[in-house]
């Protein structure tokens, strides 16, 4: 009998040994997971405070269907993945803004907006790059008075807005 005390107690003695590593391990890998999303959240809130824009100019064309803005990048990084940036307008009789989503193809289709050009694109080509400026084309839709309001986001939450 003395020897199945002693055996029991071997046995309750390993297992306490692999739980403890295991819960060492779990509290080691939540350790590192929480450190890299705060370093993740840390380089996102640097890449938030070196990103400004600027929209320079607007324009309608003759027959008001398209309106022009060049989308100026005052900040210190590069900004692309058009396809998740916001544009919103807003006319004098509509409180609530249009949502335009970007095309890619060049000329776009109601309720769409694209970019017609990038100067001086020579470094990153396709790319808004510090000090270079972006002309973008946004398709107002059918029937619809003609927007007094013009707004740029990007996807880290930056954005520019203006009146026409």
């Amino acid at each position: 009998m003395g020897n199945a005390t002693i055996v029991a107690a071997a046995f309750a003695l390993i297992i306490l040994v692999i739980i403890a590593y295991f819960l060492g391990g779990i509290i080691l890998t939540t350790g590192e997971v929480v450190d890299a999303a705060k370093k993740e959240q840390v380089n996102f809130m640097e890449e938030k405070q070196r990103t400004a824009l600027k929209i320079t100019n607007v324009t309608q064309d003759l027959f008001g269907s398209s309106i022009y803005a060049i989308v100026e990048n005052t900040g210190g990084i590069i900004l692309s993945d058009y396809p998740y940036w916001d544009v919103y307008t807003r006319d004098i009789r509509n409180n609530a803004p249009v949502s335009y989503r970007y095309n890619s193809s060049g000329e776009p289709l109601e309720n769409e907006w694209s970019y017609v050009w990038i100067k001086p694109d020579m470094i990153n080509p396709g790319q808004l790059n510090p000090s270079e400026s972006m002309n973008i084309s946004i398709h107002v839709p059918a029937g619809s008075f003609m927007p007094r309001w013009v707004k740029v986001v990007v996807p880290n939450g930056i954005g520019a807005e203006t009146n026409i």
